[in-house]
């Protein structure tokens, strides 16, 4: 059971700003993600959040914030990648995580569950001298 109502879940989104806004000329922008260069650079994306998928964008988006979003439009674009590899990595741990609780049968199962995943290789940054 969800915390959130259709019109709770609508509200706590537009609070936190994440569509675009009221839009004259599209209607559908009060729902819509904003996802502009988010998927590759210079790229103009909002993502259409249906009434009926609101409570789950807000579910994901208490939980995970911005990246719950980012996985939420990836999964309803057959796991879409962007560009930016920050931007995967988000996707990435907020997929681990899910599938990870969907495998636990309470809260304290899955508070109490040592669990560990690698995300992906992460170079090591060069130093001051480049190398």
């Amino acid at each position: 059971m969800s915390q959130f109502t259709l019109e709770s879940a609508r509200a706590f989104l537009r609070s936190a700003a994440v569509f675009y806004g009221e839009d004259v000329e599209d209607p559908r922008g009060a729902q819509m993600l904003n996802m502009n260069d988010t998927w590759g650079w210079a790229v103009a994306w909002g993502e259409y959040v249906p009434d009926e998928k609101l409570i789950e964008v807000a579910e994901l988006f208490w939980s995970y914030g911005w990246a719950g979003c980012l996985y939420w439009t990836s999964e309803r674009r057959d796991r879409m990648r962007s560009e930016f590899h920050h931007i995967n990595r988000q996707i990435d741990f907020v997929r681990a995580e899910e599938e990870f609780t969907k495998r636990m049968r309470n809260s304290s199962e899955l508070a109490y569950t040592p669990y560990t995943y690698t995300l992906g290789v992460v170079p090591t940054a060069p130093d001051a001298t480049g190398r």
